[in-house]
């Protein structure tokens, strides 16, 4: 996610401040998410990476979740205003194995505060020439996946949010006169597609 179509699309956790205040948890808010998420960072080198405005009283908080060779993961709070002992884990729908799953934790995670959308990359390789490109829109009470894009195909050319139209696999894609050109399973919904 290097283009500046990206940089237009969403704007880096890691970088905003809710007001004036950076948002602060208690060890044992973040510790409690780190096991629920399953995480593998240990709490005593869990930090907030980021905070961002999520609606009117909510701050959104990012916590450092995993690291792999090239990815990193994080686990997003939804803070009350003024009483970040009662923040809450945020779960996440995401597309895993061509069904929509809840999950806690999230790739590479960006935030637009004006449309409240969450996006995610995952590299497949670091490369960066395949891999997982998700958006997902805050409901009020957790992330609903919006759309998925995945390149399975490791060619060495770059997938980036720029090119990632080619590869949509979710929501199913259709072209007059040819169909479904994507399948994808919703079971994680009841298996009942749902609207979108």
């Amino acid at each position: 996610m290097s283009s500046a179509g990206a940089l237009l699309l969403t704007i880096s956790l890691t970088t905003s401040v809710v007001g004036s205040d950076k948002l602060m948890l208690p060890g044992a808010v973040i510790e409690a998410g780190l096991a629920k998420a399953g995480c593998t960072i240990p709490p005593a080198e869990a930090r907030i990476i980021g905070t961002e405005r999520l609606s009117g009283r909510l701050g959104i908080v990012e916590v450092i979740c995993w690291r792999a060779a090239h990815n990193a993961g994080s686990i997003l709070f939804a803070v009350p205003e003024h009483r970040p002992e009662q923040a809450q884990l945020l779960a996440v729908e995401s597309w895993q194995d061509g069904r929509i799953q809840r999950s806690y934790s999230v790739s590479s995670p960006g935030y637009d505060p004006k449309t409240r959308t969450l996006s995610s990359s995952h590299k497949a390789r670091g490369a960066g020439d395949c891999g997982t490109i998700q958006e997902m829109k805050w409901t009020g009470w957790h992330f609903r996946l919006l759309n998925v894009w995945s390149k399975d195909h490791c060619d060495g050319e770059p997938f980036e949010w720029d090119s990632r139209d080619r590869w949509q696999v979710f929501p199913k894609q259709v072209s007059p006169g040819r169909g479904l050109e994507a399948e994808g399973s919703v079971s994680g919904r009841d298996g009942a597609q749902s609207s979108r």
